[in-house]
């Protein structure tokens, strides 16, 4: 075993790299097994990785895989700065003498038209014609708290936290809803955790579906974010044990009209390539509970 920007690698490590996403596993798992996937990638670029570990098929078989992919690109010999983050739209920069190249990491995946998502933009209310978050407080929060018997948080920390994993503000209510849901681990089966949840569900489906039948798309914010988050950005695609090349095309992300799909909770653009985005509003840490965000993919 090694350690590697804080995480103990071992030759069972590479089981990231056959661990397909399922719909019972949790975001925790699925996290935990994009870092080992980001830093084992990392690692053999950096040449951190014991020679030993090449002496197992499957590891010999990934850093080909890699080097494949490096020499796609021309930086064969190129070092690998790691990215992710708030900060940063992509997962590595591999740095070369002539040039850095921003990479995007998606697994099992060969096209990015095939990802469920391609980026998931925070604060999803700066693209809108009106703000979710007041929104959704103003009007359905209550039905949890009435539901619950938990008291609302106030308007300005419900507004100032909701925007995180786990808000502070709304600690009682993710917990609640976290126990009467069949797939967290915090799953309690009793029914009134259960009638939480399907009322969190509910309310939020409810919630979406309303506002995007009043709501229009701020078209040219978006865009301007595609483009300052897009430009440049080479992806990674892993897929059958094979590393895969995708440039990005700017016109794919310039939109030139949007129609609202209140029925399917988002809003379908339409991009001067012809190609359409599928710009979904969704909660990413429990519904009406935190973190209100788009999920944006490619027809």
């Amino acid at each position: 075993m090694f350690v590697y920007r804080k995480e103990v690698l071992t030759p069972d490590s590479l089981s990231a790299f056959y661990a397909t996403p399922y719909p019972g596993m949790s975001r925790s798992q699925n996290d935990r097994n994009n870092k080992t996937r980001e830093n084992i990638i990392g690692a053999i670029i950096n040449k951190k990785i014991p020679e030993s570990y090449y002496e197992i098929p499957h590891w010999q078989n990934l850093k080909h895989s890699v080097y494949v992919y490096l020499d796609s690109l021309g930086c064969l010999g190129g070092r690998c700065l790691h990215r992710a983050g708030r900060h940063y739209n992509y997962d590595f920069d591999i740095v070369t003498p002539d040039r850095d190249f921003h990479i995007e990491l998606k697994y099992n995946t060969g096209s990015i038209e095939d990802a469920p998502q391609f980026v998931s933009p925070m604060k999803p209310s700066q693209y809108l014609s009106r703000s979710y978050e007041e929104y959704y407080y103003d009007n359905y929060l209550s039905f949890l708290s009435i539901k619950s018997g938990i008291p609302m948080p106030s308007r300005e920390d419900f507004l100032k936290e909701i925007h995180s994993n786990k808000p502070k503000c709304m600690s009682s209510y993710q917990e609640l809803y976290y126990k009467g849901c069949a797939k967290s681990s915090k799953y309690s089966g009793q029914q009134e955790d259960v009638e939480f949840y399907e009322l969190a569900k509910e309310k939020t489906n409810e919630s979406i579906s309303t506002f995007i039948q009043e709501t229009t798309l701020n078209t040219e914010a978006l865009t301007d974010y595609f483009q300052k988050t897009q430009k440049d950005k080479i992806y990674m695609l892993y897929v059958d044990g094979e590393f895969i090349k995708q440039e990005v095309n700017m016109d794919d992300y310039f939109i030139e009209s949007v129609v609202p799909n209140a029925y399917k909770y988002r809003y379908e653009a339409k991009c001067k390539s012809g190609k359409q985005l599928n710009i979904l509003l969704r909660w990413k840490n429990g519904n009406g509970i935190a973190f209100p965000a788009f999920q944006i993919s490619q027809l």
